[in-house]
């Protein structure tokens, strides 16, 4: 599979775990939605970050912001959730790259989750960082499309298999309701 193509199956693959995250996600028009909102995503990326902790061969370094979503919590007068374990191994380049997708990918959407979060009173330096932070380089995704297409052929299958593992793990813990944090 050409890597022009890597990318486009990767998008088909994983589309139906996105939609579902989009709706579960929605929309934060209050404060406290945003807050939710918040506490998973840093719950979520805490355990990515986790599992992606040991250095690789993928070529791509991830942008770890779980302890901005930390301080953006503590700014709207809360705590993080509880730590998640993941079972999931990111052990070779393509299954890295699989997750990266999916982490940089989310880096998109934060141009229009911050526009959101700041109607609703928070910015770049209160409840916001992290976001504000992902939004901050418009060629990260570029330059990442850039090393996934370099990805040999025979590894685009375990590529596609992490990015589905991340949305669905994302997935969970966004359907997860307040009594499921303890």
């Amino acid at each position: 599979m050409p890597a022009d193509r890597l990318r486009s199956a990767l998008r088909d693959s994983t589309s139906p775990l996105h939609r579902s995250l989009d709706d579960v996600v929605g929309d934060f028009g209050s404060i406290q939605a945003y807050t939710t909102y918040a506490r998973k995503t840093h719950r979520f990326r805490q355990a990515m970050e986790c599992a992606l902790l040991d250095d690789d061969e993928s070529g791509w370094m991830l942008d770890r912001i779980a302890w901005l979503i930390a301080m953006d919590v503590a700014d709207l007068g809360t705590n993080v959730l509880p730590k998640t374990e993941t079972e999931l191994s990111f052990d070779t380049s393509a299954r890295r790259l699989g997750a990266f997708y999916v982490l940089e990918g989310s880096a998109l959407g934060a141009r229009l989750l911050l526009r959101r979060a700041e109607a609703i009173g928070t910015n770049a330096d209160f409840g916001a960082r992290h976001l504000a932070r992902q939004a901050s380089d418009p060629m990260r995704w570029r330059s990442f499309l850039n090393v996934l297409e370099n990805l040999p052929e025979d590894k685009h299958e375990a590529a596609l298999a992490a990015a589905r593992d991340t949305f669905s793990l994302a997935l969970s813990i966004y359907s997860e309701t307040a009594d499921e944090f303890a």
